[in-house]
């Protein structure tokens, strides 16, 4: 009789410590399912070539901009404009997308100074954006400067670079803040199943004693 009192004990404190072995395996795998999401996310396409280069002078005019990424790039959202030394666009034609490649057309007349200012869509639905600078003919030196714009074009170049900036913090900080979400729910829900398995395994004992 003592010796099936004992096994029952085992038997009813067993099953409760098992929970708590698989809750912490649980806990485990939500951080690091969290964790792979989040490197996933900072882990956006790049830009890895461009014509033309950063800094580059050119003795004409080329023919057309293009810039190479690192993976596929989603067409909607993704754009190319060229400023000259004033800082007003130029006319260029759309950008057009062909996997990686993105490529935009400029006219043949160019001289001095150019800034490329892209903003594209990657792989994962991140907006990332940058400058490239460039010259064009003698005496250019391939680092674009902006010199006293109209105020109308400034105040609108503002307005543009705000609504951009805005849109990529808010692009990049969705998925990144899920994951961190992801995360910290599963911690908490986690730590919730572990306090409930102690009282009720903390019960069970105090069952055969009473």
């Amino acid at each position: 009789m003592h010796r099936t009192a004992t096994t029952t004990a085992t038997a009813r404190t067993a099953s409760p410590r098992r929970l708590l072995a698989l809750g912490a395996v649980a806990l485990a795998a939500t951080a690091w399912l969290g964790l792979a999401n989040t490197q996933s996310a900072s882990a956006h396409d790049e830009l890895i070539a461009s014509s033309p280069e950063p800094g580059q002078v050119l003795d004409a005019s080329p023919a057309e901009v293009k810039l190479t990424f690192s993976d596929d790039i989603i067409p909607v959202g993704t754009a190319i404009e060229v400023v000259d030394h004033h800082g007003e666009a130029i006319e260029s034609g759309e950008a057009a997308v062909a996997g990686p490649d993105v490529t935009a057309t400029l006219p043949a007349d160019l001289s001095g100074e150019y800034q490329v200012r892209w903003r594209a869509v990657s792989s994962d639905g991140h907006v990332i954006d940058g400058t490239i600078d460039f010259g064009v003919g003698a005496g250019a030196t391939g680092i674009w400067t902006e010199e006293a714009p109209h105020d109308d074009a400034a105040a609108s170049d503002d307005g543009h670079d705000d609504a951009a900036a805005a849109e990529h913090d808010e692009a990049s900080a969705g998925p990144d803040g899920w994951a961190i979400a992801g995360i910290a729910g599963g911690i908490l829900g986690v730590a919730a199943l572990a306090a409930a398995i102690v009282v009720f395994a903390r019960a069970r004992r105090r069952g055969p004693e009473a």
